[in-house]
């Protein structure tokens, strides 16, 4: 029995403070739906270029000053809406403004100072935010913010890399390449220069060398957060030190997910399980609770005669706060947080809150403060899931009223899975838009991972962290790591095993359409009442996602989709009833990986859901870098190699993940059969099979595997980066060269691309895959004056963005930018 009084006691002083901060949700419940709303019709606003800055500073001084003299409650209301919501939007439209403004014309070198706000780590290198930039040396003006990506791995001898130990509030000193910001213009992109705008970013930079960056004293500077950085970038050091168990922790406990391994993440991501390694608000949740029984067992045990249900609240609120900062403050723990302290402090006033008032408090902070959170998929996908719970719970049932049937666990069980259909439902559609997968499992699986990760992973996460940043040299602590990260890495290991062991989650790219219907069938179940209803209602929404054609991109197929993947290649030729990809793009080690980022989004977006054959041209990395992402992902008959492709150490990630798949990988070149792929055909043209011993790495251009494909009457002739050598010797081997579309051979550069070729080709369009700023100065301007006075018409990716090419009644040629 509880050693405390049923009739709660009261202190007048403190009780007085709680119960107005209690009172805000219930007081502004009505309200708060209100300035949510001006809030994001002002965003929406300012992002759409409708309103600036300027205007919306003089809209919120208005509002101001009519809902200070105001005589009417709803006129007041309207003008504190209006001044709350234009000035949520201004700071957007500052930045927007910004990065407008401060574009530069072309790639520079500076030398420039400037604070960090933000470090990334990724794998082999780190992503920094910097802010306050100014040029030194009279170099000239210099955009005020930069992204800058810079390798902590295989740089100059055995020092520490100089990035490796930068923490945000850092300031720096350094040599930097300076270029605009690049957006890959693709089907299926998400537009990621808007994104960077929306916080002032329109340049990029990269470090010209790796010892020409000075982190610069603070002298008189006060960073209050400086503590709490250098502990987690301690802990974080020391738990990657336990292996990839480590890594698990770090990602629960820190927000840090860039040492996980590519088939741990994806074993989450078939499973459903994704936002578990983004700490969101289910771990401030769970956290919170933990703390709270934590508290409120020593109060039981204080045996003093006080409810230890308010204190034990309070700090159990406070505790999450520190969790909230020490996790990296993402939007969906900010969001989790302000709803926390909410109910704590209407609980601890004993007030009543109205349903759904402390989430759209949530909204109102975080918009006023984050706007750009607005678009974000991340914070969309938390404050649906939400919506669609507290919508719901109201008419959830599980049967508590027959407890002779309905026993504690049954109870819960139905409590967990019809939370988990409509949280499930709300956030389907967005994740099929944005992510492009579903997960068929993630019900069951997350009926068993929550309450795992609550008991087990959660409390082993934090005690390692707060160990790792405390002592991270201690034995006790060594002892508590090494105990937590192998409950971790058995986790993972579970994991892993039960996503190999099902099938693969289900790719989606739905249209508008399909997308607006999914959220209002998902609006509609929460009014369903019972667990079979729901979970069924659920996963017929997920179906309906995974089925729905994504929406029309013309020309129709056949056709040829040449992608925009910067400095690499990757080409997807669509028939009637098959479909190919040849190279998949770049993955740079410590970047981004194309496969996954961009080709994977276009064939989604184009309504491929299966390949029928991957050609890899070579193995450059800018060519076969993004397919074992792509192979790893779809459906794929077989993959082709150049002769010597199956002893070339470059394949042997594709070649493992391929063969993992059950994927035929087979080597081709000249001579080798034609292979019929519904209504493409597909001929393998070079390289002869004396060519795989010709030469080391360097004659690698010239072993390209050179395919022709036929569809609906066309040729269409993919040669790799074979230069001019391998271009006579292939012109004389008499291989069937003619063609409609040439995509120019190795990026346009002037080794490539010869007279004697395009004469044999004699074709009608040409295609050149290179960035608009390449470092290596293609496509080389006699290139194109050679190409385009041989009569073809030149489509340039980094100009015009994906190439789409009709094959059939005519070709028809548009750019995707």
């Amino acid at each position: 029995m509880p050693r405390y009084p049923r009739t709660p006691l009261r202190g007048p002083a403190a009780d007085r403070r709680i119960a107005f901060f209690g009172d805000f949700f219930g007081v502004l419940g009505s309200f708060l739906g209100q300035l949510g709303l001006a809030q994001v019709l002002a965003i929406l606003a300012a992002d759409r270029d409708v309103v600036s800055g300027a205007a919306l500073s003089k809209l919120a001084a208005i509002g101001i000053a009519l809902a200070l003299a105001g005589r009417s409650r709803a006129g007041r209301r309207l003008a504190a809406a209006l001044a709350l919501g234009a000035a949520s939007a201004f700071g957007l439209a500052e930045r927007l403004d910004e990065a407008s403004r401060h574009v530069p014309a072309a790639p520079l070198e500076a030398t420039l100072e400037a604070t960090v706000t933000r470090a990334a780590p990724l794998p082999g290198a780190v992503e920094l935010d910097l802010a306050g930039v100014r040029a030194v040396g009279g170099e000239g003006p210099l955009p005020p913010r930069l992204r800058l990506r810079a390798p902590i791995e295989g740089v100059h001898d055995a020092r520490t890399p100089p990035f490796a130990s930068v923490l945000p509030g850092d300031r720096l000193r350094l040599r930097a390449r300076l270029r605009p910001f690049e957006e890959r213009a693709n089907p299926g992109g998400r537009g990621r220069a808007r994104d960077l705008a929306r916080i002032g970013i329109a340049t990029m930079a990269a470090p010209v060398h790796p010892d020409l960056v000075v982190r610069l004293p603070d002298g008189e500077r006060i960073r209050p957060l400086a503590a709490l950085h250098r502990f987690r970038a301690r802990a974080g050091a020391r738990l990657a030190a336990e292996g990839e168990g480590g890594e698990l922790l770090r990602a629960l406990a820190l927000g840090d997910r860039g040492g996980l391994e590519r088939p741990s993440i994806d074993a989450f991501r078939s499973l459903g399980l994704t936002h578990l390694l983004s700490v969101s608000g289910v771990h401030l949740a769970l956290a919170g609770a933990l703390f709270y029984r934590i508290a409120r067992r020593a109060l039981l045990r204080s045996r003093r005669s006080v409810d230890p249900r308010r204190p034990a609240l309070l700090l159990a609120a406070g505790a999450a706060g520190g969790y909230a900062l020490l996790a990296g403050w993402d939007v969906p723990v900010r969001r989790s947080l302000v709803m926390l302290i909410g109910l704590a402090l209407s609980f601890a006033a004993r007030r009543s809150v109205q349903r759904g008032a402390p989430l759209l408090g949530a909204a109102v902070l975080v918009l006023a403060f984050d706007p750009e959170a607005l678009f974000d998929a991340g914070a969309q996908m938390s404050f649906g899931a939400s919506a669609a719970l507290v919508a719901g719970s109201s008419r959830a049932s599980s049967g508590a009223g027959d407890p002779a049937r309905w026993g504690r666990a049954r109870r819960w069980l139905a409590e967990m899975l019809q939370a988990g259909a409509v949280a499930n439902a709300a956030t389907a559609p967005i994740a099929a838009s944005a992510i492009g997968v579903l997960s068929p499992w993630a019900l069951a699986a997350n009926l068993a991972a929550i309450p795992w990760t609550e008991l087990a992973l959660l409390p082993c996460a934090l005690v390692a962290a707060l160990a790792a940043g405390l002592a991270p040299d201690a034995r006790v602590s060594g002892l508590l790591l090494r105990a937590s990260a192998a409950v971790a890495a058995a986790s993972l290991e579970g994991l892993r095993r039960t996503a190999a062991a099902l099938p693969d989650a289900w790719t989606a790219s739905p249209g508008a359409a399909a997308v607006a219907a999914a959220l209002l069938a998902a609006v509609l179940l929460v009014r369903v009442r019972g667990t079979i209803r729901r979970c069924v209602g659920s996963l017929a929404i997920t179906l309906a996602l995974a089925l729905a054609p994504p929406a029309r991109i013309d020309p129709a197929p056949p056709r040829l989709v040449s992608l925009d993947v910067g400095q690499g290649d990757a080409a997807v030729v669509q028939g009637r009833s098959a479909a190919l990809l040849i190279d998949g793009g770049p993955a740079v080690p410590g970047g981004r990986d194309l496969g996954e980022s961009v080709v994977l989004p276009a064939l989604r977006a184009l309504g491929v859901r299966r390949l029928d054959l991957v050609v890899a041209s070579h193995g450059d990395l800018d060519h076969r870098g993004g397919l074992p992402a792509v192979v790893r992902a779809l459906p794929v008959g077989r993959v082709w190699l150049p002769f010597g492709g199956l002893r070339d150490p470059a394949f042997e990630a594709l070649i493992e993940i391929a063969r993992a798949r059950g994927v035929a990988v087979e080597e081709r070149g000249a001579g080798s059969a034609a292979a019929q792929l519904g209504d493409l055909r597909v001929t393998p043209l070079w390289p002869p099979p004396d060519e795989a011993a010709s030469g080391g790495p360097g004659r690698r251009n010239d072993r390209s595997l050179t395919v022709r494909v036929d569809a609906a009457g066309r040729g269409l002739l993919f040669p790799g980066d074979i230069e001019a050598g391998a271009e006579a010797r292939l012109v004389a081997s008499g291989a069937p060269l003619r063609a409609d579309v040439l995509k120019l051979p190795h990026h346009g550069s002037r080794t490539s691309s010869s007279a004697r070729l395009l004469d044999a080709v004699d074709g009608g369009v040409a295609i050149v895959s290179a960035p608009r700023w390449s470092r290596f100065g293609m496509p080389h301007p006699e290139v194109v004056a050679r190409v385009a006075g041989d009569g073809y018409a030149v489509w340039w990716t980094g100009r015009d963005g994906a190439v789409l090419i009709g094959l059939d009644p005519r070709l028809w040629v548009r750019g995707w930018r």
